[in-house]
């Protein structure tokens, strides 16, 4: 293969047909994800409530992996979003006239939450 002609066709197909390659940071930011959701979802019992908690935290782990430092921002984004679907998972229970207490036995003050680093 020579500079000119770029990369040849048996290269780009290897590259290009395989999966990625998860890296050290991703496995790392996957983790901690999981340690921070662990602490919330294991005071829920809702499984509604616990797919959109998981789907706002899968939601706060994309965005932070954006940024230049992913593990620094992941715990107030996580924060965050989980805070948001609560308040959505509330008005959308008041809303269809369910309780929101028996339900859920999680408070929404800021111990239960992951703490920002």
């Amino acid at each position: 293969m020579s500079a000119r002609r770029g990369i040849s066709c048996e290269d780009w197909e290897r590259r290009s047909l395989s999966a990625p390659i998860r890296g050290r940071v991703e496995e790392e930011l996957q983790a901690l994800k999981e340690r921070l959701l662990h602490g919330i979802l294991e005071k829920i019992s809702n499984t509604g409530l616990v797919r959109e908690i998981t789907w706002a935290a899968n939601e706060a782990a994309a965005l932070a992996w954006c940024t230049v430092c992913p593990i620094l921002v992941l715990p107030v984004l996580l924060e965050e979003r989980v805070r948001a679907a609560f308040v959505k998972w509330e008005k959308q229970q008041r809303i269809r006239g369910e309780s929101f207490g028996p339900v859920c036995s999680y408070d929404l003050d800021s111990s239960a939450l992951p703490a920002a680093a």
